[in-house]
């Protein structure tokens, strides 16, 4: 938005709150654990940091969210919409990837102790979230909830859950998708949320789906990349809806026609890139592949990229160009079928080899390709070559 909030003044009662949100969390966190033992330690020191940031907001003055006041109502319902389409999306999903018992206690005194737990937290996040984001801006402004929601991703995120800078490149991968990239787009929801309507529309969509998390005795089973997908696409089409919704009020000053687009856009771009993540790791039946070696040459040399489907191998016959894994190997193998043995054994050679290769078995085969795609995949060796 052209000349709105292009200097953010940052007073004083705003740096408060900000350094009290940074270090009650994390002071109750490790040092409150040192003092207090088991349950007290995990149940009572971190609602109390977020209870005692509520007060806090509750002794400042009042902030006006950006969005129009009479428009709250429809922002609470469109926050709770939102919330209850991302559980529907779990639990569907659930029906294909299974489900499981919840691991919170059911008893009287656990669910009271949850709830105590969940509320306390969500009242100060939310609380403290709306009043910092709307302290600044008086117009909307993007760049403010998506650091805030940076923020509050890492702030809650436990030391823990990060993967050791040794892991593969799969679990950086699984940590993105699974847990990063969910928490952060549903922070990023609320973020925006609460600049248009205040802490109330960022509760009702965050407290939808923790009540969900912790209070249903059977929870969707997912796997990591079912996790990516429902975590990441939901939450950036609720900002492209939001977005929308906002867009077509009155308003005394026109908008530019990018800044109304643009949410729209990220909502896409982010839908495009989890899928294009799916594909990639081999969610689906088909997988691009990059070729890092002219063994195959002429049909394919280096760079090139190679679309590979799922086959059964009781299918495969002489000729085929299949993708397989040996032990020790990095990247999958993709060589063309030279004979089937009596045996079920797969005997192979590069098109380019004066050898043929070792044999294998049909569980080894990961597929067929299908289509080649030249020189498209050298942006993904440069990159590799800076890693390995």
């Amino acid at each position: 938005m052209r000349g709105i909030n292009r200097r953010i003044t940052i007073p004083v009662d705003w740096c408060v709150l900000f350094g009290a949100v940074l270090l009650l969390p994390l002071l109750f966190r490790y040092i409150v654990p040192r003092l207090l033992t088991g349950a007290a330690a995990a149940y009572i020191a971190n609602p109390l940091a977020w209870i005692m940031i509520a007060l806090c907001v509750f002794r400042l003055p009042r902030q006006k969210s950006c969005g129009k006041q009479r428009l709250q109502p429809a922002l609470i319902k469109i926050a709770c919409g939102i919330a209850l389409f991302q559980i529907y999306l779990m639990v569907l999903a659930g029906f294909f990837d299974g489900f499981g018992r919840s691991p919170y206690s059911f008893t009287i005194s656990g669910i009271l102790i949850n709830i105590f737990y969940m509320v306390s937290i969500l009242i100060g996040m939310e609380l403290s979230r709306a009043w910092l984001i709307n302290r600044l801006l008086s117009k909307p402004y993007v760049s403010v909830p998506v650091l805030l929601a940076l923020f509050y991703t890492l702030l809650t995120m436990p030391t823990s859950k990060f993967p050791s800078w040794g892991s593969t490149l799969e679990t950086w991968t699984q940590f993105f998708g699974s847990i990063f990239l969910p928490i952060s787009m549903k922070q990023l929801l609320a973020s925006f949320l609460a600049m248009w309507g205040g802490p109330v529309p960022a509760l009702a969509y965050s407290g939808l789906l923790e009540a969900f998390e912790w209070f249903s005795p059977i929870l969707p089973d997912l796997n990591w990349a079912m996790k990516a997908l429902v975590g990441t696409i939901v939450p950036l089409v609720g900002l492209a809806i939001i977005q929308e919704f906002y867009a077509v009020q009155p308003i005394p000053r026109r908008r530019p026609e990018k800044h109304e687009k643009g949410y729209v856009s990220t909502a896409v771009f982010g839908a495009v890139l989890v899928v294009t993540i799916w594909f990639s790791i081999g969610v689906f039946p088909v997988r691009p592949i990059v070729i890092y070696s002219g063994s195959m040459c002429p049909t394919f040399d280096a760079g090139d990229i190679v679309i590979v489907a799922k086959k059964d191998p009781a299918l495969l016959k002489e000729g085929d160009i299949i993708s397989y894994r040996i032990e020790d190997s990095p990247v999958p193998i993709i060589h063309r079928i030279k004979k089937i043995n009596r045996d079920k054994t797969i005997i192979t050679k590069g098109d380019n080899n004066n050898h043929i290769d070792q044999p294998i078995v049909p569980e080894q085969v990961n597929g067929v390709v299908l289509f080649i795609a030249p020189k498209v995949g050298w942006i993904s060796i440069a990159v590799r070559n800076m890693f390995i």
